[in-house]
């Protein structure tokens, strides 16, 4: 099927026809009331939701859905919709209706209002028709990170500094980063005015008497500053950052060919307490396939480094689905991962999408190679050996319309991405790419502080972008702090 259409008099129900059909077959793309053969008709004018889908002109499905509360909400609609596409296509998902990218923060919301953990699974397994074990593992994860999370301050915040530049650009990658040059001359420029934008932010937070809570060095590929400029970062974010109270700081040192002895060191020398170092698979080939173009060796070298020097707290990310890796092969990798030891273990599902250079050859072709029973041995294996979930998003156009979820050995928690997915907490982003949330609990809501994505555009107006955050920034902690 090149791409089905679904005819429909109301717009207001065209975003959940296109997020419900997408999580079954994320391939095809959808249009609306374009008159093709392949196509499902949405009638809701006599007072009952009829849905019919033809295939080659045909009609080969057709189901009628009576609804008390008039008009019909999405929630509803979706669910009717759902169960129509389960006949149609033959399967049911296990999230359900669930479409959002953070499903834990449902389960959250329902504890917080007081409801036991039984409460919560009920209500979720009825309202979205999700598999019992997905709606079990999202209510446990939002159990654990209660006590992370509460109590809530408007005196505390995290902090992103994003580096998005690499020495080269993975196949999966869809993020908008560059490659750095051989002279490095992009990275000077950026981290000139990187450092600009910390210090006004660092001042400014001070000033206000906000700490820094967390603290996440991201990329890109942070790794890829040279000692010297390294030092000058981190030098900067201790001077002007408040940096008494710190739960966790982070540092991506994502790829081995970019870390050495002397980076780690510095890290450390800074406070630095927990590094990722994110191989992505273990096999040699798929390595290679994916631009990433260093033996397996040198991950097993550099973990070792990391924990000469002395670093307590690692998180390595593995992703399922990369290369087409069977079974056996990304088993093979996991094994090897938790044989080393780190205290974080992220398994990411392959998503495929707009920016990589996967999604350039392939188009939205995803595929789905693994079985249920595997993934849910892939959990069962880490449970095993003493990792338990932490925190989980979704992505969409991913293998199998799965997650990603953080394991973690017992309280030994990644706090950062426990704060970024729960949503409770203001995050402050500096750099290009760093997209801030400012957090209003009165009424349980964010406002998102934008930026730039790109490095060029970020260095050729930097003032102006940071004006305009502190612009930002003034009007909404200037009231409340």
């Amino acid at each position: 099927m090149e791409k089905l259409s679904f005819m429909l008099a109301d717009r207001f129900y065209e975003y959940p026809c296109f997020e419900m059909y997408q999580q079954f077959r994320p391939e095809v793309p959808v249009v609306f009331n374009e008159e093709l053969e392949d196509r499902i008709d949405v009638d809701l004018s006599g007072g009952v939701l009829v849905l019919t889908a033809l295939e080659k002109g045909e009609v080969i499905l057709q189901k009628e859905y009576d609804y008390e509360k008039k008009p019909l909400d999405k929630q509803s609609f979706k669910g009717f919709l759902y169960l129509f596409l389960c006949e149609l296509i033959g399967y049911t998902l296990d999230w359900g209706t669930m479409t959002g990218i953070k499903p834990v923060k449902m389960a959250h919301n329902l504890l917080k209002e007081g409801r036991t953990p039984l409460q919560v699974k009920q209500c979720l397994i009825e309202k979205y028709q999700a598999s019992e074990s997905k709606i079990e593992l999202i209510t446990g994860i939002a159990q654990r990170e209660m006590g992370i999370i509460y109590p809530l301050s408007q005196k505390k915040v995290s902090v992103y500094v994003g580096i998005p530049l690499c020495i080269a650009k993975c196949s999966y990658c869809s993020f908008i980063s560059t490659v750095a040059d051989k002279k490095q001359t992009i990275v000077s420029e950026y981290l000139e005015n990187l450092l600009y934008e910390v210090r006004l932010t660092g001042r400014y937070l001070k000033e206000k008497g906000i700490a820094t809570d967390t603290l996440y060095i991201g990329g890109g590929t942070p790794s890829i500053l040279d000692e010297g400029q390294l030092e000058t970062l981190l030098t900067t974010l201790d001077e002007e950052l408040d940096l008494q109270g710190l739960r966790e700081y982070t540092f991506e040192a994502g790829r081995p060919e970019t870390t050495n002895l002397r980076k780690l060191e510095i890290l450390k020398a800074h406070g630095v307490d927990r590094v990722c170092l994110n191989p992505q698979t273990m096999n040699a080939d798929t390595l290679a396939a994916v631009n990433r173009n260093y033996p397996p060796q040198a991950i097993l070298d550099t973990y070792e480094t990391i924990r000469e020097v002395g670093f307590e707290s690692v998180n390595m990310d593995l992703i399922l689905g990369l290369n087409r890796e069977s079974e056996k092969a990304f088993m093979r990798s996991l094994g090897q991962v938790i044989a080393l030891g780190p205290e974080n273990i992220t398994i990411h599902c392959l998503a495929v999408k707009k920016g990589s250079a996967i999604k350039t050859a392939t188009g939205r072709q995803v595929e789905n190679p693994y079985s249920k029973d595997f993934c849910a041995g892939i959990q069962e294996e880490l449970g095993r050996r003493g990792y338990r979930p932490y925190y989980l998003y979704r992505q969409k156009y991913t293998q199998g319309n799965g997650e990603n979820i953080g394991y973690c050995l017992e309280n030994r928690e990644g706090i950062y991405n426990i704060l970024m997915m729960a949503e409770k907490q203001s995050i402050i982003g500096i750099g290009a790419g760093s997209s801030g949330k400012l957090y209003v609990p009165e009424i349980d809501r964010f406002d998102r502080i934008f930026t730039v994505k790109d490095v060029k555009t970020y260095n050729e107006r930097t003032e102006e972008i940071v004006e305009k955050k502190m612009a930002q920034y003034e009007a909404f902690f200037g009231e409340r702090v």
